[in-house]
């Protein structure tokens, strides 16, 4: 069997599982890569990969200047991959790279401090486009994921004058309910009065239908760039979550709110406030 014949049966096996479309294209992505640069390097088929090569990419990725995240996150992709072929019997042994242990700093999440926050947000409002506010609002008071926020359909989101809820299919299928505050469910109010009539399901509308991922992104960049901050959906997300553990929401809380399976993935976030306890306790002055 060629490589590309595995490779699709290993796509149409994530399918199968339920995989977001997100996640099997950065996994398919991250494959491709490794294999282009193993054909090259060995000459070989992928039956005769061994844990040696799997420590020359890692070594490679770093040499060339990855991020131990980004190098983490395709030993992950490559590990999966391998299991699957072994399960297969097209490798007759198990395989598995270590990840790369990241240093505190490392870990520490990119979210805008609170100045930043609030000259994007009054540069978003000052532009008046009813779809960029509540995208905004939207994404700096629930922490959706940019993903999450595409995908919203018009029976998903329930607003009154007192209370709004809105209903996510978040990773692994998994459902949630976050509340909208008063300013998110303003600027959902002032939203739908200026939607454009359209036949499109779908909350969020750009130019040829529903919002995409890519669409999200040159929004904000847009705007972050007339206030001198680099900014994304991911951004926003970690901003709300350091604002809401350093306002004293309980970890647990928070891992909830952002849709988070694993505790751990919620603790990155708690870094910055961990750096902020230990700066007050260095006044402390009896």
């Amino acid at each position: 069997m060629t490589t590309n014949e595995l490779l699709q049966q290993y796509q149409d096996e994530l399918i199968r599982q339920d995989k977001s479309d997100n996640t099997i294209a950065s996994y398919m992505l991250d494959l491709k890569s490794f294999i282009k640069w193993y054909e090259e390097s060995t000459n070989e088929g992928i039956e005769k990969l061994i844990a040696l090569d799997l420590k020359d990419y890692r070594g490679f990725l770093m040499a060339n200047g990855a991020k131990v995240a980004t190098v983490n996150r395709k030993v992950a992709s490559i590990n999966k991959y391998v299991e699957w072929l072994n399960v297969r019997g097209v490798l007759d042994k198990q395989l598995k790279l270590k990840q790369i242990k990241r240093s505190a700093s490392e870990q520490q999440f990119k979210g805008l401090d609170s100045k930043e926050l609030k000259a994007l947000r009054k540069e978003v409002h000052r532009n008046g486009n009813k779809r960029d506010i509540f995208m905004f609002e939207l994404l700096i008071n629930t922490g959706i994921r940019v993903s999450e926020l595409c995908d919203i359909k018009f029976d998903s989101i329930e607003v009154s004058e007192r209370k709004g809820t809105l209903s996510i299919i978040g990773k692994g299928m998994k459902q949630r309910t976050v509340a909208l505050n008063k300013d998110v469910r303003d600027a959902y109010e002032d939203y739908i009065k200026a939607r454009p009539v359209t036949s499109c399901d779908y909350l969020f509308v750009g130019q040829r239908g529903q919002l995409t991922r890519n669409g999200v992104f040159k929004t904000l960049k847009k705007y972050a760039d007339r206030v001198g901050v680099e900014v994304s959906p991911h951004c926003l997300r970690h901003s709300l979550a350091r604002h809401l553990l350093e306002s004293g929401t309980d970890i647990t809380t928070v891992q909830g709110i952002l849709g988070h399976e694993r505790l751990e993935t919620t603790a990155i976030y708690t870094k910055s406030t961990q750096e902020k306890m230990n700066q007050v306790l260095e006044t402390v002055n009896w």
